[in-house]
């Protein structure tokens, strides 16, 4: 299991040396940015089965690093509490966050059965972010999902995903990681989040 965390760890700094380069493309507009983050994920559920769970992880986690603003999300969840952290639980925190958002894509993609994503248009807010709907198509029904995305420093960066339009998946990180907190406190937290990545590794 921790061998399985640190190669997790490894496969991560790896892609984050990647996308430092200087010789990387310029940011996307968010709607390009989701379809680039769609489009591969349709390609690893189509070769789910032969890549396995390693393999998932491993081709998802550079479109991932890129697509959302990680550092960002695991910030919300915390709430006010953020300033009171010293910088290596910050860092620790962020990791865990990270490795579980990579876990549970690759644990969630894990099939094909002729399913396509839909853009079907953008929103502004108020405060200059902008909402990309979407939905997945199946067999049998459309699920609705909606990207929340902020630019900061010249890149579009998810802060948030809407399932069903509405429900926040950092919405609800937010109750819970609170909760934790308040109960156990920060150290708690980031060790549950790790868990929790390793947890979906163990039962993908």
């Amino acid at each position: 299991m921790q061998l399985r965390w640190m190669r997790g760890i490894l496969l991560t700094a790896i892609a984050v040396m990647v996308l430092a380069s200087p010789l990387r493309a310029e940011p996307l507009a968010p709607v390009a940015a989701i379809e680039k983050l769609h489009d591969k994920l349709i390609s690893v559920m189509q070769q789910a089965k032969e890549l396995g769970y390693a393999g998932r992880r491993e081709a998802l986690t550079p479109i991932l690093l890129a697509t959302f603003d990680l550092r960002r999300m695991a910030r919300v969840t915390v709430g006010r509490h953020w300033r009171d952290m010293d910088d290596a639980q910050k860092d620790s925190l962020v990791q865990a966050f990270t490795e579980m958002t990579i876990s549970n894509y690759a644990s969630r993609f894990n099939g094909f059965s002729g399913e396509y994503f839909e853009t079907m248009g953008t929103l502004q807010t108020p405060h200059g972010d902008t909402v990309v709907q979407t939905q997945i198509v199946t067999s049998d029904e459309k699920i609705r999902i909606d990207y929340l995305l902020r630019k900061s420093k010249e890149k579009w960066g998810i802060i948030d995903v809407f399932l069903k339009g509405t429900i926040s998946e950092l919405a609800a990180r937010r109750s819970e990681y609170m909760t934790v907190i308040r109960d156990r406190g920060v150290d708690a937290l980031i060790e549950a989040v790790q868990e929790k990545a390793m947890s979906l590794a163990e039962n993908r």
